[in-house]
């Protein structure tokens, strides 16, 4: 009897074991659930989108493809809180593979994050290829943000080696001379022509502005600013086109709506904000580029009356302002004086709201004196 109870306890304490071992095997198999969207994600296409990839997430919780595609959704649709979640979740699992890593540190960078982002991206360096030089130029942009031109200035030529003098390269070369205050060595980096042209929005203007400035060259650091944009490139990185595809939803109408009016495809425009306005009638954005629509139809009166009113509706409203604006200064019967001085008026509100409002500046000084 006593040798069956040893038996017996001896057998209880391997099962125990056993079981102990699958557990923590099963865990370390497979994933978490997925993240799902909150209640507040009432996007009536976006919505069901993300419940698809939650759904094939939970199905096959090791399936390393639905949850990069849940990820790059919540990503895409800019629902930055929950896209960390769910690459966390990856990275964890996964973390041999750049993707997660790479993907985690950009969504962290973009709620601010800046210190998590690098130390995200770090690990994904680490695993990085010998011909991916992304993530070292992207950590030498993040760097330089927080003034760190020592560890920049190591990524940069990181990225150099992978990849010999590109345009973020030398960019960010620039940009830790400017920080290190050599603007000298900062002009020589960046007064390129084929930098210039390669770079759009007269970034690199922008740069050789404050380098002639810091130089004691104020006539070419004004003849620069003249030259320059207002914004800084977006980088692409290996996985940004992936993400974009995952745009759904009224984000991803109206960015095509956008492309349909850049390119006057005034038909095409109208049928899908039409469609959109099932959906919300509401939003901003797609009220102006419905008036845009509208102008490029010949329906002046009309383009003029939906500005108006988005104006009314929000006296800060200087996107509309300037459309308005743009929209009077191409109409034959408002360039007398007087329509003029209304143009002119338009356009001092905006500055008057935004005082650093190039476009608006700029439109000024070609009215007709």
């Amino acid at each position: 009897m006593g040798l069956s109870r040893n038996r017996i306890k001896t057998t209880s304490i391997t099962l125990l074991v056993v079981s102990v071992v699958l557990y923590i095997f099963i865990i370390n198999s497979y994933g978490e659930l997925a993240i799902r969207p909150s209640k507040q994600v009432i996007d009536p296409i976006l919505r069901p989108a993300l419940i698809v990839f939650a759904d094939a997430v939970d199905a096959n919780t090791n399936d390393a493809k639905a949850r990069m595609e849940l990820g790059m959704t919540y990503e895409g649709a800019g629902i930055n809180e929950f896209a960390e979640a769910t690459y966390k979740q990856y990275a964890t699992q996964f973390p041999d593979r750049v993707i997660g890593w790479y993907r985690l540190a950009v969504v962290q960078q973009k709620q601010g994050k800046i210190e998590e982002a690098i130390q995200s991206l770090l690990k994904g360096a680490e695993l990085a290829g010998p011909k991916m030089d992304s993530p070292h130029w992207q950590l030498a942009f993040w760097y330089i943000e927080l003034g760190d031109f020592e560890n920049a200035a190591k990524q940069a030529d990181l990225a150099d080696l992978k990849k010999p003098n590109s345009m973020q390269v030398q960019i960010a070369k620039g940009r830790i001379a400017l920080g290190q205050n050599n603007p000298e060595l900062a002009i020589e980096i960046l007064n390129n022509n084929q930098l210039i042209a390669s770079i759009p929005d007269g970034y690199v203007y922008q740069l050789l502005g404050r380098a002639y400035r810091a130089n004691g060259d104020e006539d070419k650091s004004r003849e620069a600013w003249s030259r320059a944009g207002q914004s800084k490139p977006n980088w692409p990185d290996p996985w940004t086109a992936i993400v974009v595809k995952h745009v759904v939803g009224l984000t991803a109408m109206r960015q095509q709506i956008m492309k349909f009016i850049r390119a006057k495809d005034s038909l095409s425009a109208r049928k899908l904000i039409n469609e959109y306005f099932t959906y919300d009638k509401e939003n901003r954005v797609v009220r102006r580029l419905d008036a845009k629509c509208n102008s490029l139809n010949g329906k002046f009166a009309m383009a003029m009356n939906k500005y108006n009113v988005l104006i009314s509706e929000d006296k800060t409203d200087v996107a509309s302002r300037v459309l308005l604006a743009k929209l009077r200064m191409h109409l034959k019967q408002f360039q007398s004086e007087e329509e003029i001085a209304i143009t002119k008026e338009i356009l001092l509100k905006v500055i008057e709201i935004s005082p650093d409002h190039v476009q608006a500046k700029i439109l000024i000084e070609s009215l007709p004196e």
